[in-house]
């Protein structure tokens, strides 16, 4: 599954931008998405090349020459900008006057992963909805999540099967389990379950909705049976 995120950073400190780069570049490695990034000094440098704002993020440094941060982010609502903007500052107190451009969130610069990839996968979450894309050469399509019973592995491809059929993807189930919801669970090297559609455990074996039996590998039994128990009884204390 392929993720494609445009990303415009606006940071005149050579370093901090580089930094972000580089975090940035690791990220989509790590999961998997594909990335595209501009990098501008000045805010003005920005808005002389563009007039349309195309971009799914922008991270913007509050403390910049002339155009400050709030600023270009106020300019970039006033001209309709309806996506993601992150702001990088050195100072905490910042992070209440984003609250006027609707920012989602502000990084302490130097930015690091652990407040970085948080902001990234509730972006890519929101990107991707609640379908899985499937890609193949001649077909992009969106498959609810909710319709898809597992994930099987068959040599290089993986199965998707799915309430009414089923689709082969040239991916890997290591791949596809980095951005599916918390109902999907691992049960096997071979199989990725959708908790939704498990009708019982009965010893080491899953009966899904449809009646397909799907073994649970030893090493991931115990935390099966916990995650389906959790999964079963989540609304009860509501």
């Amino acid at each position: 599954m392929t993720l494609n995120i445009n990303i415009t950073i606006i940071e005149d400190q050579i370093d901090e931008l580089e930094k972000l780069q580089i975090e940035l570049t690791k990220w989509s490695k790590d999961f998997d998405f594909s990335i595209h990034m501009d990098s501008y000094f000045s805010g003005e440098t920005y808005f002389s090349s563009h007039q349309n704002h195309i971009s799914d993020i922008f991270f913007l440094d509050i403390q910049l020459e002339e155009m400050n941060g709030l600023e270009i982010a106020r300019k970039l609502r006033a001209e309709n900008y309806n996506g993601t903007i992150l702001f990088l500052t050195s100072f905490r107190e910042y992070v209440f006057e984003g609250y006027q451009v609707h920012a989602l969130n502000y990084l302490l610069k130097p930015v690091q992963q652990s407040t970085l990839y948080p902001c990234m996968n509730e972006i890519a979450k929101q990107m991707l909805g609640n379908y899985y894309i499937f890609r193949n050469k001649q077909d992009i399509i969106q498959i609810p999540y909710h319709k898809i019973l597992a994930f099987s592995s068959n040599l290089h491809y993986v199965d998707i099967l799915t309430v009414s059929q089923i689709f082969y993807q040239y991916t890997t189930l290591n791949s596809i389990i980095k951005h599916l919801p918390e109902e999907f669970i691992r049960v096997h090297r071979s199989y990725i379950v959708n908790m939704s559609h498990i009708h019982k455990i009965t010893k080491n074996t899953i009966v899904l909705s449809n009646n397909t039996k799907v073994q649970i590998g030893r090493q991931y039994l115990n935390n099966v049976r916990t995650a389906f128990s959790d999964y079963s009884i989540r609304f009860d204390n509501w």
